[in-house]
């Protein structure tokens, strides 16, 4: 094996020949130029919950959500109707709807209440710092006058 000692222009290019860094001639090679690019998609994160029972007191709360506020209204609707059986909570558009009973001495079923709970969303605006990244490519020559490597002029 032959070692290249020469400091010269010359010798360098030698050198690099020998380590495979430089092309021959006639020899391509490409040099892939890479760009990010970036994506942004809303994912809806569910951060709290709201639980609703049936009890004397009365409860507000206040969920906060990525990109999303919710707001729950509550409204206490007197009915004090006699009915034959109990019933469910119903859906009402976007009020759920959540009957009280009470039984009275006649042993006669009273609806006395609603419970109406209302959720109205409202959409937040966000803004946030990403860092991209672009790739350039630099072609240099050696300028063997001078003894240095100097950047070829792009198009």
């Amino acid at each position: 094996m032959t070692q290249h000692n020469d400091q010269t222009p010359a010798g360098v290019v030698a050198q690099r020949q020998a380590a495979g860094n430089t092309l021959s001639e006639g020899e391509t090679r490409v040099l892939p130029v890479l760009e990010e690019q970036l994506e942004i998609r809303k994912v809806p994160v569910e951060t709290g919950a709201v639980r609703v029972r049936k009890i004397v007191h009365e409860e507000n709360r206040t969920v906060d959500l990525t990109l999303m506020q919710e707001e729950v209204s509550v409204t206490r609707v007197p009915v004090n109707k006699v009915v034959e059986n109990t019933f469910q909570p119903r859906q009402e558009g976007d009020t759920l709807v959540i009957p009280i009973f009470e039984e009275v001495v006649t042993r006669h079923l009273v609806l006395v209440e609603e419970v109406r709970i209302t959720t109205r969303r409202n959409p937040e605006a966000s803004r946030q710092q990403v860092t991209l990244k672009r790739e350039e490519a630099v072609v240099e020559r050696y300028d063997a006058a001078s003894g240095n490597w100097k950047p070829e002029p792009t198009l």
